[in-house]
């Protein structure tokens, strides 16, 4: 009992801990979608608020300064008088695995907060305007008005019927922790009443680099002009990851080649390196299923 709510006491510590952008196992049951005769379509809030920032590299230097703590805070007391030997074990394992996760989350937490500092500037200025409302719009607009849709009679807001077919949308938007690539990612689940989804998938958007390479060249890039560029670079994100959003849940999404391979892309601060199979590329763009079957829509040309 005493180590069941030692775990449950961690799940509550961990539950306050920062958090990042998760990515589907992609699956899809197409046949079952296609013979829906309507669906609900929700978006819910941004992720992490209006702007995130990545965490790179792993925070290995904030684990000693949260061990201590943890250790002086979270530790297992000596096991009571008549504990036998396998109960104080186990709560011995158990506290050991609790100060484990706690370091961990506190390192994730305290390495957050460390990369969202230089940001904050941007972060506040996106916090003064409603850019909730903005994604939200548009990704509903993108979706009502795609080939899916036409197909696929989509009806925005909650749904009214219990167990009624309904297709969630998380966006998040993100910049790597230089400052320099805006993502945008829409994770995507469509249930309709049963244990599992009949889709789930993330589709993210990559722009190209913004060409500078210090922080602060790369705030006032995004900031410049009244935002004029982020939102810009955002509407482009917005529309490409509803596309092919709408192209995967209708089973319209070009044939990803058959073998995954690592392709190199060229954009503005030189290439990016991604495993994969390819879907489509551009001069432009190139689209990628990764090997979790997500969609990478990567701004710039395939150079391998």
């Amino acid at each position: 009992m005493k180590t069941i709510k030692i775990l449950a006491l961690a799940g509550a510590l961990l539950s306050g801990c920062a958090h990042t952008s998760k990515y589907h196992i992609a699956s899809g049951d197409l046949h079952s979608i296609q013979n829906l005769d309507h669906i609900y379509l929700e978006v819910e809030p941004l992720e992490n608020g209006p702007l995130s920032v990545e965490i790179h590299p792993e925070p290995w230097r904030y684990h000693a300064a949260a061990s201590h703590v943890a250790a002086a805070q979270y530790s297992t007391p000596p096991p009571p008088p008549g504990t036998s030997t396998g109960q104080a074990a186990a709560a011995g394992v158990a506290g050991g695995l609790i100060g484990t996760l706690i370091v961990r989350e506190m390192a994730k937490s305290q390495a957050l907060s460390a990369a969202q500092e230089p940001a904050q500037p941007l972060i506040e200025a996106l916090a003064g305007r409603a850019i909730e409302r903005d994604v939200r719009e548009a990704v509903v607009d993108g979706l009502l008005t795609s080939d899916f849709a036409q197909g696929n009679p989509l009806e925005y807001g909650p749904q009214s019927e219990k167990g009624a077919p309904r297709l969630l949308l998380q966006p998040s938007i993100k910049l790597t922790n230089g400052l320099n690539v805006l993502k945008f990612n829409i994770n995507a689940e469509l249930r309709a009443g049963g244990k599992l989804p009949l889709y789930r998938n993330s589709v993210e958007y990559w722009s190209a680099g913004t060409g500078y390479s210090e922080k602060q060249e790369n705030l006032a890039f995004w900031k410049a002009s009244d935002l004029e560029f982020f939102y810009s670079e955002l509407e482009q994100a917005i529309m490409h990851t509803s596309s092919y959003l709408a192209q995967s849940l209708g089973g319209t999404l070009p044939e990803a080649e058959e073998k995954a391979a690592t392709h190199k892309i060229a954009g503005n601060d030189g290439w990016v390196m991604m495993r994969g199979n390819l879907v489509h590329s551009t001069d432009e763009f190139t689209v990628l299923k990764d090997l979790r079957g997500n969609i990478k829509i990567i701004r710039g040309a395939l150079v391998l």
